[in-house]
């Protein structure tokens, strides 16, 4: 009896750093996945801020606040959609929200992918008049 109960801890614990060690792999690749869609995400992100930077006037910006922009990042013949929401307000001189109008504002576009929960990258630009 002492012999069966032995082998069972054995064969117990031989499986349970089978799990662990499974579990670590699994996480490791999701951190790898995580990854790639954040280096992607953050090429859409920066391209889309170029296109505010140098197609829409200074006063135009408050038009964008508030839009949500479905883009994506296409390699090969696989492309990855991702929502971009934008989102525009005034700053002082020190970079704070302000209430009133200043001569500076502060475009952030946050990009987020359906297979992740909170966003993946986001981008804030200073614009002055």
């Amino acid at each position: 009896m002492p012999q069966s109960l032995m082998a069972f801890l054995a064969m117990l614990i031989a499986s349970l750093a089978a799990f662990n060690q499974m579990n670590s792999r699994i996480g490791s690749f999701d951190n790898v996945i995580r990854s790639e869609y954040e280096l992607m995400a953050n090429a859409v992100v920066l391209e889309q801020m170029e296109l505010l930077d140098l197609g829409t006037d200074y006063e135009d910006l408050e038009n964008w606040d508030g839009d949500e922009l479905d883009r994506s990042f296409t390699v090969g013949d696989m492309s990855i959609a991702f929502t971009l929401i934008v989102e525009v307000q005034f700053v002082d001189e020190d970079g704070q929200p302000s209430e009133v109008e200043t001569n500076q504002k502060e475009v952030t576009i946050r990009a987020t992918q359906e297979k992740f929960l909170v966003p993946l990258v986001q981008h804030s630009r200073l614009f002055s008049d």
